[in-house]
C-alpha cells in the first residue's frame, strides 16, 4: 500500500522520466556459459533502455571511488544454488546492501524447456538489478518483477520481454533519484 502511495505521489508532484542514467554492472563468471551471458547482457540492456537506464557491463571489480560516483552492481554466476535455498529461487540480490547479486546457473539453464537460457538469464538479471535499483524487496503481480514466473511467463518471454509495471518504473526512478546531480 505504501508503495502505491509513493508511486501516486511521484506522478502528482511531477517526477518525470529522467534523462538516461548509467548503471555499471560488473560480472564475475568463471563458468562456461557458451555465449549465453553475452546474449543475456544485450537483452537486459535493451529492457532497461526502455525505461531510461543504460547498463554498462564490465568484468573485474569496481574501484572504491567509482562506487561513490555512480551506481555499481556486482553480479556473480554460481554453478549451483546453495543448499537450503527455495527451489524456485533463480538468483539472490542483497537488496538492502545494494550491490551484490548471485545468479544460480544450474537453475537458469534448467529452464531451457520453456525458453532459451539467454532469455531466462536476461530476465533474471533484470529482475535482480531492479531489486537493487529500487532498494526494496518487493514484487509485482505481473511482468519482469513477478515473484514466481509460470511456464506461461517463460513461454511469453521467449517471444517478447516481460514488461516493467508502471510502479516498477517509478520505483526505479525513485531509487536512482538520490544519485542524480542537482
Amino acid at each position: 500500500m505504501k508503495i502505491m502511495a509513493i508511486a501516486a505521489m511521484t506522478s502528482v508532484i511531477g517526477i518525470t522520466a529522467p534523462a538516461e542514467r548509467t548503471v555499471t554492472v560488473y560480472v564475475h563468471n568463471d563458468l562456461n556459459t557458451r555465449g549465453v551471458l553475452y546474449q543475456a547482457q544485450q537483452r537486459a540492456a535493451k529492457m532497461f533502455a526502455e525505461v531510461g537506464v543504460r547498463l554498462d557491463w564490465r568484468t573485474g571489480s569496481p574501484s572504491g571511488t567509482q562506487a561513490a560516483r555512480e551506481p555499481v552492481i556486482v553480479v556473480s554466476l554460481a554453478e549451483h544454488a546453495p543448499v537450503g535455498y527455495s527451489p524456485e529461487a533463480l538468483a539472490s540480490a542483497k537488496v538492502y546492501e545494494g550491490v551484490h547479486i548471485t545468479v544460480f546457473w544450474d537453475r537458469v539453464a534448467g529452464l531451457s524447456r520453456f525458453a532459451q537460457p539467454a532469455v531466462v538469464l536476461a530476465h533474471v538479471l533484470v529482475h535482480e538489478i531492479t531489486h537493487i535499483l529500487q532498494g526494496i524487496n518487493r514484487h509485482s503481480e505481473t511482468g519482469v518483477m513477478k515473484a514466481h514466473w509460470t511456464p506461461e511467463d517463460y513461454r511469453a518471454m521467449a517471444s517478447k520481454p516481460l514488461p516493467f509495471t508502471p510502479v516498477d518504473v517509478q520505483l526505479i526512478r525513485l531509487g536512482l533519484a538520490p544519485l542524480v546531480d542537482p
